[in-house]
């Protein structure tokens, strides 16, 4: 499917019908257009401003987990180091399929965003065991 998205938004994207009957993600319609790759669905639940503000050293206690999903081991694990150099924890969600615990218009989809100044304010820490609270509302 050319131009599958990454994140589909209807407004902006389009319809997918296999996205609107809830077949799949739109993860899951980018792997099945690259068949060769391994998709790993990662910062998709993060503002890009607060990635580069919230990253923290390892160990930190202040320090957010980043959700991935994914159907390869390897391709995971390389995504976790990924994540993990650029100062965040991973919570694995688990196969690509359930990337969709993460979507738009999920609790975990917006973590890391201040209800009171949303895009606006600096982003908010959210730690492994409070990003797997918010995974588990879905």
């Amino acid at each position: 499917m050319p131009g599958a998205p990454t994140v589909s938004y209807p407004e902006r994207d389009g319809h997918f019908p296999e996205l609107d009957a809830g077949r799949t993600t739109a993860s899951g319609l980018l792997q099945a257009h690259l068949p060769e790759s391994y998709i790993v669905k990662a910062f998709s639940n993060i503002f890009f401003k607060h990635l580069a503000t919230l990253g923290r050293p390892a160990g930190a206690a202040d320090r957010s987990a980043i959700a991935i999903a994914g159907d390869d081991t390897d391709a995971k694990a390389t995504v976790a180091n990924l994540v993990d150099t650029l100062g965040y924890d991973v919570h694995d969600a688990g196969t690509l399929a359930a990337s969709r615990r993460f979507g738009p218009g999920t609790p975990a989809y917006h973590a890391y965003l201040d209800q009171d100044g949303m895009f606006a304010a600096p982003g908010r820490p959210a730690g492994a065991a409070r990003l797997a609270e918010l995974l588990d509302h879905n």
